[in-house]
């Protein structure tokens, strides 16, 4: 069992974070204002505020507050200005990791072992949701799709792609060897993408496929386990639909739905059944209509940003403004239904922060990129190059600018994305630091 001594607590507190949301939101900003009470108590070192990223970071969000405080009203307003927090959260994380570092070997393998038996049993608890209807605490299946632990919330694939990234990094933070449980890694990764897909959650599974896409391509160490974890994902869907097996039809919702609003084709029968029958020719009756690349509202969505973005291209409608904008007589219902957000990140940030947003945000998508391939011909130790490119594919698939997405300024979203920027600033630093 882990030792819990005090003076470990806030380590603790910091590798455990993202599954304090499990638990409630509120007790994840508790964790991360306790995270930065201890950065700031502890930290004498003044170079950390110099630092020419955090600086970066810093004016950007600078640039939210004011412009939240400018055009935001008065309940919405509080919230983005203070989004700030996020920034000195990232670089507590930063420091946390830095002044940890030398932590003892066997409390990193505990630490590992405690969260891989959590997150197991998060997919122990999904699997049988999906094969028996209810899950370990009675939750039942909302409309045709899984939820697992999060009851009435059908966030379970986002929040599974979301910790993807640290769960891939601690496996060399901790050093564990991966030659020795790979076998085991190979099982544990195939239904954790199995999970997500059953999720019903589109963005995540496409979002968790270019993440194995990207760890195929620049993780060596993890190629072989990612692919053999994808090849169980795929005998699973053959599986289940040629057996009609599960108490919920994820594959109508990933394959024939997608398929439907993509093409704007219509199924005279939804059972995705018929995909992997052979004799389809008088049950897979089909008519054709025009092309159709985005669904209704989110046609809607996308067609209100871009007014807003017209409206004011400089500086935008403000952050979380979208809503204020979406709830206005002149938005015609027809066109699709109302949002908090445009459901894309690309979209919101060039509609609420304008080209300065827009700007900002395809600079760091570039820089990310930019250093990871960098990173892929830099002559460092394969542990640091591994764990920096790990977290840099990470940050890129949770801010990946070409798919249905969260609201930006989200507070899971947020903390998740400076959590993890906070870790690739420490892997950056032992990578590119001379």
């Amino acid at each position: 069992m882990i030792n819990f001594h005090k003076n470990n607590l806030i380590y603790y507190s910091l590798v455990l974070l993202p599954f304090t949301y499990l638990i409630g939101i509120f007790i994840t900003e508790l964790f991360v204002l306790t995270i930065i009470l201890y950065f700031f108590i502890k930290n004498r070192d003044l170079n950390f505020f110099r630092d020419k990223k955090f600086i970066f970071l810093g004016l950007i969000s600078i640039y939210f507050g004011i412009n939240a405080f400018i055009q935001i009203n008065d309940d919405l307003k509080i919230s983005s200005i203070f989004h700030f927090r996020y920034i000195i959260f990232s670089l507590s994380v930063f420091f946390c990791l830095k002044y940890f570092e030398n932590i003892q070997y066997n409390i990193r393998s505990k630490i590992l072992f405690v969260i891989f038996t959590l997150v197991a049993l998060i997919l122990f608890d999904a699997l049988l949701q999906f094969f028996t209807g209810e899950n370990l605490l009675g939750y039942k299946i909302i409309k045709n799709r899984i939820s697992g632990i999060f009851e009435t919330e059908l966030i379970l694939g986002s929040f599974l792609i979301k910790v993807l990234p640290f769960l891939t990094w601690l496996l060399f933070y901790a050093d564990l060897n991966i030659v020795k449980y790979k076998k085991r890694l190979i099982v544990f990764f195939s239904f954790y993408i199995i999970c997500i897909f059953l999720s019903g959650e589109r963005t995540a599974l496409g979002l968790s496929l270019l993440y194995f896409v990207g760890i195929v391509i620049f993780l060596i160490p993890l190629r072989k386990i990612f692919l053999f974890s994808f090849s169980g994902l795929i005998f699973f869907i053959i599986f289940i639909s040629y057996f009609q097996i599960g108490k919920s039809d994820p594959n109508n919702r990933i394959f024939i739905k997608t398929f439907n609003q993509f093409t704007n084709h219509h199924f005279i029968t939804n059972n995705s059944e018929e995909l992997f029958q052979k004799d389809t020719k008088e049950k897979k009756k089909i008519i054709k209509k025009n092309i159709l690349i985005f669904s209704k509202d989110h046609t809607g969505h996308i067609q209100l940003a871009l007014k807003l973005f017209k409206e004011s291209p400089i500086f935008g409608v403000g952050p979380k403004g979208f809503r204020n904008y979406c709830r206005k007589v002149e938005y015609d219902p027809e066109v699709g239904i109302c949002s908090t957000h445009p459901h894309n990140f690309l979209i919101q940030i060039i509609s609420e922060t304008g080209l300065i947003g827009f700007s900002l945000y395809i600079y760091i998508i570039f820089f990310l990129i930019f250093k990871l391939f960098r990173c892929r011909y830099f002559n460092s130790s394969s542990k640091n190059k591994f764990s920096f490119m790990i977290i840099s594919i990470g940050l890129l698939i949770n801010l990946f600018p070409f798919l249905p997405s969260g609201n930006f300024f989200n507070n899971w979203i947020s903390i998740i994305n400076y959590y993890l920027l906070g870790i690739y600033f420490y892997n950056y630093n032992k990578v590119f630091s001379r």
